[in-house]
């Protein structure tokens, strides 16, 4: 049974996966990061994945998420 917080199986199967795996924030549509983010709130990998999703640059990533730009590094250096 779906829990009463979710209003369709799509949203409950999203953030099931989400808190699986925060890691699925990156793969997600449009729409499914938008539910994501009205139910699960501006948690750190959704508000990094929609920054990624918009291009933002490292510094602005790790402004909006509270950390150090050089936290990225294994992005910047292609690791």
């Amino acid at each position: 049974m779906i829990d009463g917080q979710f209003s369709d199986l799509e949203t409950y199967v999203v953030v099931e996966r989400y808190k699986q795996d925060s890691s699925i924030a990156y793969e997600l549509s449009d729409e499914d990061l938008q539910r994501l983010l009205n139910v699960m709130g501006e948690l750190e990998p959704i508000i990094d994945a929609i920054n990624v999703r918009n291009g933002a640059s490292v510094e602005q990533r790790a402004q909006d998420i509270g950390c150090d730009p050089e936290d990225f590094a294994y992005e910047i250096q292609g690791f």
